[in-house]
């Protein structure tokens, strides 16, 4: 491994993404047949803003799943990659007035977050009184952990996104006083532990929410995202839960409703990270070792950004390299940039640290590559790992990119 690594660099430069595309078709179809197998209406919907490389966007569209975007850009993504409106759900707490036009003509499926977009949607409804018009309602979520504290992404005791049910009891009648309908009920929550818990306390509320409203017109119940998967095998999932694991636990609470029953709506799904996270590696090169003050230090040219940019969690690695391992040290593994938090691991463990050796860390697939900023360094290479060689997905973005963005 480390000759082709070496061989790679050499032509595209490093660091560089390492590319799996048939994992990540492997990823979806897996946690949609968790799905299928207990309801077969399901809709997978990948989640774009989690990666946007072509391959995957691609890929979804050809195994028939649907776009989750939650931008004007990103629906112009959706679109340019060959995707029609019907493929698309619209989510985000801003959209524009244009885009919901857009975005309504062209079928796709809108989970409205906020009261302007009430506005937006009763204008445009005055605007076209024959056109029938169909939104789905996302729905404010609180989460608890066991101990009693906030499951909610950065354990945040509020959430900011979606309808709580005071504001529900005015806005369902004003829409059905205008004849829009209601088709699709929204639960997404960004959470800290990915617990199956968290999926019954959304299926619950949303069942609670059709219940109480009589929402008969529901095509759609979506859980969101958030789910726990595609783990690098260096992870210990044994404690983790699968995708059989949530399917299960939704599937149990919707079919025990007898108005989700009545209804049949889809239910949908939103995945991201859970089914792209071990799609990507990221190689590294190391350039020194410095010893400070007994303590050591390995540079790399990668940096912070590209591996864990929140700077929290050391991501699993591997070593490759062609000479006899070292005398093992533990080292913070630092970038190639000129700040001092730019540290891609800490506090690991290593037998190989000369120059021209190689780090790989694994789990690069969810947000790193979308995330990255043109600082310092180009945006990297991707390349994919074929049985004889490799193929080049993405050329190194050079200074000609950069000025090109920045004109």
């Amino acid at each position: 491994m480390f000759s082709k690594l070496t061989e790679i660099s050499k032509e595209v430069g490093s660091p560089f993404y390492i590319a799996h595309p048939e994992l990540f078709k492997e990823n979806l179809k897996r946690f949609s047949k968790a799905f299928t197998q207990r309801y077969p209406k399901f809709i997978l919907s990948y989640s774009f803003k989690t990666n946007y490389t072509p391959f995957l966007l691609k890929a979804v569209l050809e195994e028939g799943f649907f776009a989750e975007v939650v931008s004007e850009i990103e629906y112009e993504l959706a679109e340019l990659i060959g995707f029609n409106g019907k493929q698309i759900i619209l989510n985000g707490p801003v959209k524009s007035e244009a885009l919901l036009k857009k975005a309504l003509y062209n079928g796709s499926i809108i989970n409205l977050d906020s009261n302007y977009e009430i506005d937006s949607l009763i204008k445009l409804k005055r605007q076209a009184p024959d056109k029938e018009i169909s939104v789905g309602l996302r729905i404010n979520m609180e989460l608890n952990t066991r101990n009693g504290g906030s499951a909610l992404q950065g354990g945040v005791t509020e959430s900011r996104f979606g309808f709580t049910e005071d504001v529900l009891d005015k806005i369902i009648p004003m829409l059905n006083d205008y004849g829009i309908k209601i088709c699709a009920l929204h639960g997404h929550a960004s959470t800290m532990n990915h617990s199956v818990e968290n999926y019954k306390v959304i299926a619950n509320r949303l069942v609670h929410i059709g219940e109480k409203y009589q929402l008969n017109d529901i095509a759609y119940m979506d859980l969101g995202g958030s789910f726990f998967g595609a783990a690098p095998k260096e992870v210990d999932t044994s404690s983790r839960p699968t995708y059989d694991d949530y399917a299960k636990a939704v599937c149990d609470i919707f079919l025990s409703s007898k108005w989700f029953t009545s209804n049949n709506p889809y239910i949908v799904a939103e995945p991201g990270a859970s089914v792209v996270t071990n799609v990507f590696e990221l190689a590294t090169k190391i350039f020194q070792h410095k010893e400070v003050n007994n303590k050591h230090f390995v540079s790399v040219d990668a940096s912070i950004f590209q591996v864990r940019p929140q700077g929290k969690t050391n991501y699993p690695y591997v070593e490759y390299s062609n000479n006899e391992p070292q005398k093992e040290i533990i080292a913070d593994v630092v970038g190639s940039t000129c700040m001092e938090i730019d540290k891609v691991a800490e506090q690991i463990k290593l037998t190989h640290y000369s120059h021209g050796d190689f780090l790989v860390f694994k789990a690069s697939g969810a947000y790193l590559i979308n995330l990255t900023p043109f600082f310092i360094n180009p945006r990297c290479a991707i390349v994919e790992l074929t049985p004889d060689s490799y193929k080049v997905i993405r050329k190194r973005q050079d200074a000609n990119h950069l000025l090109s963005m920045l004109q």
